[in-house]
């Protein structure tokens, strides 16, 4: 095919195509008419959706075997090809191929489409040509991508496109720093586990034969003597041995560089790393491990992965508010066109009917025709204006004002709503006139009636009855409650009918149908009927009895009558467009990839083991496996079985996995956060309307106030009677008048406050009543115990003892509870709870108990320590009356767990500590609404989950039995070919989670939507047969739909509101305190860092003849930068090239290599130490992080090359090869930025953090008393890796569940009737373990943890990280390090000060937003000189803080104003700072923003200077600066663009010597002039002809 030219064709109109085909060309004339005709776009459509169709109607088998209809099918191929080769033809030959603007290859569809149509061709010739030998079948794979042109025909998807594609460039940053952070990981991982999880048990009686641990083979440690924590073999039947394939069939491990990144990113998607964890913990120990996994995951999951979900959030809003704004504009403007012609064609047959009703020949009756329509427009008109915005869920007391005005309408005017003018006739002239009037007003009784509170919440009672009756179904259930609910429905249902035919007779049938409510009531009723009706006939046998559960949705009415809620659900609703256009791109992708997944998977997952039931065999199932590795869930299990049935680790199957990556980071961490920006959104829009409408109510009130004081004014205006006024109505009046407001004012009701504020400093004062009706203020008890309680140190004194407390409790042992360390730790507990009730007593003797303000009981924090201390007496009394019962050990247990909330205590001791923790407890009133909305949904899912599956969860341990009377007996299970068959036990068992009952319906739902075990789940619900059956696998696909929907509800929509909600209060928490102040986030956050920064020092030897100064010259040279730059970039390289096995030969190369680097890296930092000093070269942090590990790296290598290890454990010294790579971080800009935000955002952490540790703390402790005692199984979830036996243990597990990995099966393993330790019984003692608060316990800490504190880090991260979505133009205080760097070129021994004619050589070479760049014109940045206006000192140099803070208010406009205002700005600002930074003000106040007796008369400035030589420049172009001085040859230009110093000197000069008592010769008067001009008067900003200036400086037109 010929390319076409690129320059214009023959005849002049535009370029050909294929050199062949002209504008003017008859056939391209027709190709374009048929590319741009509509019909063939659609015919192109909809012959890819039959292409997809053919695709997955395609099923799979083993060995590439084929199903007749798969033949059928792949003939199709070659028409859909012929299609597609016509369609691209047709547009090349329209558009032209590759070569100019508008061609068809410059589109991105337009090469999908090309790449789809020549790999089509090249695989149909191929198989027809080539021998059978060569596999196309990746090439054919790109067949997938077709209905990504589905995408181009839909606008509103591209939005969704357009802000992924806009969001790429921060997510390219962060994409780099996630990959830094993985392969600094990995390779970490590669020196301390490479090669270790190939060793296992072997039996000693056949060698090849692996011994197993439960189900599965155990890495094991054969150091002697072993590591702390590994595993070790039996002795008597096994040995370890280095020959194991390792984990996964080999694909987890730290064998390589690739193996290792694999390894890490799964880590990071907190998808299977505790079996990671554990396998590690055997292999080598488990000394370091965790300090490797837990920091892998915060950092790379908690802190990396989220930055995504921000970046996106931020972005998508941006896009879709451009997209908003646009589509808003367009439609005003039609709108506007619109009623232009409407009010034209109206005003026309207005002038009409006016013409007809002067007619004579007009009727009567026409006229009134004409009259009626008038006035029903009319009222139209008005009802419309008063509706508002959102009609669809308005009050019928709204809908229904235009019916009630007609009914008081004189009678020859009105009809029924809908009647027509004739028919209202008819009514009221006929001989039924008394009939209708009476109807009339039995219909106007019966509307009164129906708008009453009674009826409105009798209908809510029948509602919440009908809701407890679904609920009380379950499986198993008495055949009474089966027929009373048979009959209740009926009742019920009759009762609803009732209740909608009544309204819709009171309000007519088009006002009941304008309310939205009224329209979804009559939906659910008569899917209701339906359901009755179908049951009876079919007996529910297709499982339609889940409408039932619709009814439930009437609950939603409440909803009505709540604003928050309503607006919730307005906003949900106007952004329903989005959201089907995202899940529409959603249906897309999982298209694709199920598409793409059984191309290259279908048919190979048969393994001997069997089929996986997530594979690519068949359409529905691929899209289900697609589905569940989009929600992360065993994402990498389903990995494994690709990469298995591709050749395995070793056989170029570990290239699949690449699909599986790609799959989860485009379509877990991209797609799915943009849910949460929509989230954002609805938020934001919900809150503005509640607060619209609060403000509106607040106006309404004061309306009315108004009003009301306006009647009673006339009243007592319109009595005879003399006036006395008691209290005057204008709050003005109040000064003039002694009279008494007896409503109590805001200044009153916040009097006590103010009195505390305004004495801060000294004791407490003591309340003045009587403490319990005993001690009067003046009692010396009262007084001493006041006196105490108020001591300095009696506070601290408190929380340390809480601190011994929790380290008490933390050191117990929850098996042997009679052990004595724990008879010791009681005894300390009995000191700790008498201090507690000591303090206790003294306060309630100084506050007094409960009844006046001010008392003990009073505050929240003193009721927990009350109960805490009570309840610890209570269980201490029962421990001394030796009570023995079960009962009361279990009661005395329960008391003792309380003792876990004494940490709360510090909480109100910490103020900071207390803001985060208020933070949380506003979160959590914010999320009360939504939470009631999402336990209604979680309720309705669950009552259809019991309809579709009540007691459908049961089976057979021999999965060939499915029926009960089968399951008995024994039956084979083959383990190995080499083994005899194992006898097992048949057992007809019920599932773990099920739906036999609401309550277990809701935890199973909730267990689905923490992510967690949910294949399991679907799997049993597709396999669910029926009542009392076994399960058949891929059953009944279909109820996978309830799943699906159930996730996009809430997973991917109601978790995201919960985090937006906490995201929201956060910021607003922020913001709080800067609402006063006047500054907004981003000023803060720059001031803050200028407060904080100090010069830094750049050491440089004096004498530069010396060697020193030689040497100091090379190590801060460029080159030397760049070369030991590529050390280590070599040096990361050599740490990535080591691959398991490893020879001897191989392993010395490396060894040796490793040597030559850190001898190069020692002697870079001796050359380091040498030129700059010891002293010098530590104030560096990057010099100090060097020096640690090169000595690290010695001490490695000399242990290594000596073989030293038996003293102590050498492998942490690996750790200093890898953090040589962390020394690259400093070299990229981007990069440096966004490290520093990084560490902005960890200190903002501290808090947040501490709050945490809080609650891990609290449900550790809990969990130790509770489950600490349950024997330890390797085939349950409560084993030697994971249990409560000790704190940190505890720790590990909680942090486990916080990562959500497997948190269920934990749950069910601790649940009541577990076998107890033996340490935990006493001799001959038979009981069990466990506890049924499991449930609450578990369900609480997941939702704690994971819904609201972990999402605070996700705050504080797009709280820090906002500049990445915002205007890069904008500084930010992530620009701000690079001032400081700079600064310190210009100023090497950190004065502090230097020459202000550097100053703006600095800030030229400053890049903006921080600086003015080179390419700012020199009178620019004058004039921004100007406005900065820094004082400079006697030896003509500016001040760091000055300058760096003048520099961020004149970028920030932070209170900048005219020339004329800036003395009062200037004094707010200090105000301003004084009140955000009280104790930094005393210092610095002075640094940031200069006094005025340093910027007044006789004092030199920058401003002024600069001021001079604008005003001088400008002198000069007039006539007179012309002419040249007398006696004097005419000088240069005096401000050259190019060199900006000498003409500064000059005119410094010349101010100097004017500010004393020189008088210059004739030549220097312009100078003089100047001078005088600028040093007599206050200042620059007030000096008469520096005034235009400024403004000219200050205007935006002049920048």
């Amino acid at each position: 095919m010929g390319k076409k030219s690129g320059a214009p064709s023959q005849d002049g109109k535009g370029p050909s195509s294929l050199f062949l085909f002209s504008e003017t060309n008859p056939i391209r004339r027709y190709t374009k008419f048929i590319i741009e005709w509509p019909p063939f776009e659609t015919a192109v459509l909809m012959t890819i959706i039959a292409n997809c169709v053919v695709l997955a109607l395609e099923e799979h088998l083993p060995n590439e075997d084929k199903t007749m209809l798969a033949i059928k099918l792949e003939a199709t191929e070659s028409v859909f090809l012929c299609i597609f080769c016509v369609e691209a033809s047709l547009k090349i030959m329209a558009l032209g191929f590759v070569l100019h603007k508008g061609a068809y290859l410059r589109n991105i569809w337009n090469i999908m489409d090309f790449i789809v149509v020549v790999t089509g061709l090249v695989t149909l010739l191929a198989d027809k040509q080539l021998t059978s030998g060569v596999d196309f079948r990746t090439l054919r794979a790109i067949r997938v991508l077709r209905p990504l042109k589905l995408v181009n025909g839909i606008p509103s998807l591209q939005v969704v496109l357009k802000s992924i594609i806009k969001a790429m460039a921060p997510l390219l940053q962060i994409g780099m720093l996630v990959l830094f952070a993985i392969v600094i990981f990995a390779i970490i991982g590669l020196e301390f586990y490479f090669g270790a999880l190939h060793k296992t048990c072997y039996s000693l009686e056949d060698f090849d034969q692996i011994v197993t641990e439960g189900e599965q083979a155990t890495p094991c440690d054969q150091a002697n003597p072993p590591a702390t924590g590994s595993y070790r073999c039996e002795n008597t039947t096994s040995m370890c041995r280095e020959k194991w394939i390792g984990p996964n069939q080999g694909i987890t491990s730290f064998d390589n560089i690739g193996f290792a990144m694999l390894t890490v990113f799964q880590c990071i998607t907190m998808e299977g790393w505790t079996a990671i964890l554990y396998w590690t913990n055997d292999a080598v120990g488990s000394t370091f491990n965790v300090v490797y996994f837990v920091p892998l995951i915060i950092i790379g999951s908690f802190f990396m992965l989220n930055l995504v979900l921000g970046v996106l959030s931020g972005e998508f809003a941006k896009e879709r508010e451009r997209v908003e704004n646009r589509q808003a504009f367009l439609k005003l403007r039609r709108q506007q066109q619109l009623e232009r012609e409407l009010n034209g064609y109206v005003e026309w047959i207005c002038k009409a009917e006016e013409v007809i009703l002067a007619e004579e020949r007009t009727t009567e009756e026409e006229k009134m025709h004409i009259m009626e329509a008038r006035r029903k427009a009319a009222a139209k008109r008005k009802k419309l204006k008063n509706l508002g915005k959102s009609k669809s869920t308005d009050t019928e007391e709204e809908d229904n004002d235009g019916e009630e005005d007609a009914l008081y309408m004189p009678k020859k005017k009105t009809g029924l709503a809908k009647a027509s003018y004739l028919k209202s006739k008819m009514k009221n002239q006929g001989a039924c006139a008394g009939f209708w009037r009476a109807e009339k007003t039995f219909r106007f009784a019966i509307r009164k009636a129906v708008k009453t509170q009674f009826f409105y919440w009798f209908v809510i009672v029948l509602v919440f009855l009908n809701t407890v009756c679904v609920a009380v179904e379950h499986y198993n259930q008495p055949d009474w409650l089966t027929l009373f609910l048979y009959y209740a429905e009926f009742v019920f249902l009759g009762l609803f009918i009732s209740e909608m035919l009544i309204k819709m007779y009171a309000l007519g049938p088009r006002i009941y149908f304008e309310s939205a409510f009224n329209r979804f009531d009559c939906v659910v009723i008569s899917g209701s009927i339906f359901e009755v009706v179908w049951s009876t006939f079919k007996d529910g046998s297709f499982g339609l009895s889940v409408l039932r559960a619709l009814r439930l949705l009437r609950i939603f009415k409440v909803t009505k009558y709540w604003s928050s809620l309503r607006n919730l659900v307005i906003s949900l609703l106007s952004s329903m467009r989005s959201i089907i256009s995202l899940l529409f791109l959603l249906f897309l992708f999982i298209l694709i990839f199920a598409l793409l997944g059984m191309q290259l998977f279908g048919g190979a997952w048969s393994f001997k083991e069997g089929t996986p039931l997530a594979n690519f065999n068949s359409f529905a199932v691929a899209l289900l496996t697609v589905f569940q590795i989009l929600t992360g869930e065993d994402w990498n299990e389903v990995m494994y079985h690709g990469i298995q049935s591709q050749g395995g680790h070793d056989n170029g199957g570990m290239v699949y996995c690449l699909y599986f990556i790609v799959l989860v980071v485009f379509g877990n961490y991209t797609l799915l956060n943009v849910f949460l920006a929509i989230a954002v959104d609805n938020l934001a829009n919900a809150q503005e309307l509640t607060a619209a409408e609060e403000e509106q109510e607040e106006e309404d009130k004061e309306k009315m106030a108004a009003e009301l004081e306006k009647e009673i004014g006339a009243l007592h205006v319109s009595d005879g009677a003399p006036k006395v006024e008691i209290c005057p109505p204008s709050p003005n009046a109040g000064d003039k008048n002694n009279c008494t407001d007896t409503r109590p004012s805001l200044s009153a009701m916040k009097g006590d406050t103010v009195d505390e504020s305004e004495q801060p400093s000294g004791p407490k004062p003591m309340l003045p009543y009587s403490s319990m009706f005993i001690l009067s203020p003046t009692n010396p008890v009262r007084r001493a115990a006041h006196w105490v309680v108020n001591l300095r140190y009696f506070d601290f004194f408190i929380m340390f003892v809480i601190s011994l407390s929790s380290i008490a409790l933390a050191c117990e042992d929850p098996v042997d509870e009679k052990s004595d360390k724990n008879k010791i730790l009681n005894m300390f507990d009995y000191a700790f709870t008498g201090v507690f009730t000591i303090e206790m007593v003294l306060k309630v003797i100084d506050m007094g108990l409960i009844l006046h303000p001010g008392s003990y009981l009073r505050e929240v924090w003193n009721v927990m320590d009350a109960t805490v201390v009570i309840c610890a007496l209570v269980s201490f009394i029962f421990d001394l009356t030796g009570s023995s019962t079960g009962q009361d050990l279990s009661t005395i247990k329960s008391l003792r767990v309380l003792r876990v909330l004494r940490p709360l205590k510090t909480i109100k001791r910490v103020p900071k500590l207390k803001a985060v923790f208020d933070c949380v407890v506003n979160s959590l009133k914010n999320v009360v609404n939504i939470l009631i909305v999402y336990l209604l949904f979680q309720f309705i899912f669950a009552v259809i989950a019991v309809q579709l599956f009540n007691g459908k969860f049961f089976y057979c341990t021999d999965e060939s039995k499915v029926l009960p009377g089968e399951c008995q007996g024994e039956y084979f299970v083959y383990t190995d070919d080499k083994q005899p068959p194992e006898v097992r036990q048949r057992v007809w068992r019920q599932q773990d989670f099920h739906y036999d009952d609401v309550m277990m319906a809701m935890l199973t739902l909730f267990a689905v939507q923490t992510g967690e075990g949910w294949p399991t789940v679907l799997q049993n619900s597709m396999a669910a047969t029926s009542e009392d059956n076994g399960p058949k696998p891929h059953y009944r696909i279909e109820m996978s739909i309830f799943y699906i929907v159930y996730f996009i509800v809430f997973p991917f929509f109601f978790v995201n509101i919960f985090v937006a909600l906490i995201i929201i209060t956060f910021q607003e928490q922020g913001e709080a305190e800067l609402q006063d102040g006047e500054l907004d986030k981003n000023q803060k956050s720059c001031i803050d860092f200028v407060i904080q920064a100090r010069p830094l020092e750049r050491y440089m030897p004096k004498d530069r003849k010396s060697c020193k100064y030689k040497m100091w010259r090379i190590v801060v040279s460029t080159p030397f930068e760049y070369f030991i730059m590529a050390l280590i970039v070599l040096n990361t390289l050599l740490l990535m090239v080591k691959n398991y096995p490893q020879n001897e030969t191989e392993k010395a190369i490396l060894q040796k290599l490793n040597n030559v680097f850190t001898s190069l890296f020692a002697i870079e930092c001796a050359l380091k130490v040498t030129a700059v000093g010891i002293r010098n070269f530590f104030k560096d942090r990057w010099n100090t992080f060097d020096f640690i590990t090169v000595i690290g790296s010695i001490v490695d290598a000399i242990f290594m090359e000596l073989a030293v290890s038996n003293f102590f454990n050498v492998g942490f010294l690996r750790l200093f090869r890898a953090a040589r790579l962390i020394k690259l971080l400093r070299q990229g800009y981007t990069i440096r930025i966004l490290l520093w935000t990084f560490v902005q955002s960890f200190k903002a952490l501290p808090y947040v953090c501490l709050l945490i540790a809080m609650l891990f703390f609290i449900y550790a402790i809990i969990g130790m008393q509770v489950f600490g005692n349950i024997a330890l199984d390797s085939k349950t979830s409560i084993s030697r890796h994971n249990n409560f036996r000790h704190f940190f243990q505890a720790l590990m597990l909680l942090f486990r569940c916080a990562t959500g990995e497997a948190w269920q099966s934990i749950m069910l393993a601790c649940v009541k009737n577990k076998p107890c330790d033996e340490r935990a019984l006493r001799p001959g003692e038979e009981r069990v373990c466990g506890s049924d608060l499991a449930y609450g316990y578990f369900v609480s800490f997941i939702f704690f943890c994971s819904f609201l504190m972990l999402n605070l880090f996700v705050a504080v991260i797009m709280d820090n990280f906002d500049y990445l979505t915002r205007d890069s133009s904008i500084l930010g205080a992530h620009h701000l390090d690079e001032f400081h760097r700079i600064w310190a070129e210009y100023d090497p021994n950190a004065t502090g000060r230097i020459e202000y004619t550097e100053m703006y050589d600095m800030l030229r070479n400053m890049e903006p937003p921080l600086g003015f760049g080179n390419k700012c014109p020199y009178r620019l940045a004058h004039k921004k000189l100007i406005r900065m206006n820094m004082p400079i000192g006697a030896d003509g140099k500016v001040q760091f803080t000055t300058t760096l803070f003048a520099l961020i208010r004149e970028n920030l406009s932070i209170k900048m104003r005219p020339a004329e205002e800036m003395d009062q700005a200037d004094s707010e600002l200090r105000t301003t700072i004084t009140k955000i930074w009280p104790l930094q003000a005393k210092k610095m106040l002075d640094l940031l923003v200069p006094p005025k007796d340093e910027l007044g008369p006789n004092k030199l400035t920058v401003g002024k200077i600069y001021a001079g030589l604008l005003i001088l420049e400008n002198w000069k172009s007039t006539r007179f600066g012309q002419i040249p001085a007398e006696n004097q040859p005419e000088k240069q230009e005096l401000v050259p663009p190019d060199s900006p110093v000498s003409p500064l000197v000059d005119v410094t000069d010349w101010i100097r010597q004017a500010s004393g008592s020189w008088e210059g010769s004739p030549d220097s008067r312009r100078s003089l002039e100047v001078s005088r001009l600028l040093c007599r008067t206050h200042g620059v900003m007030k000096c008469a002809p520096c005034v235009p200036v400024c403004r000219l400086a200050s205007s935006p037109s002049s920048v």
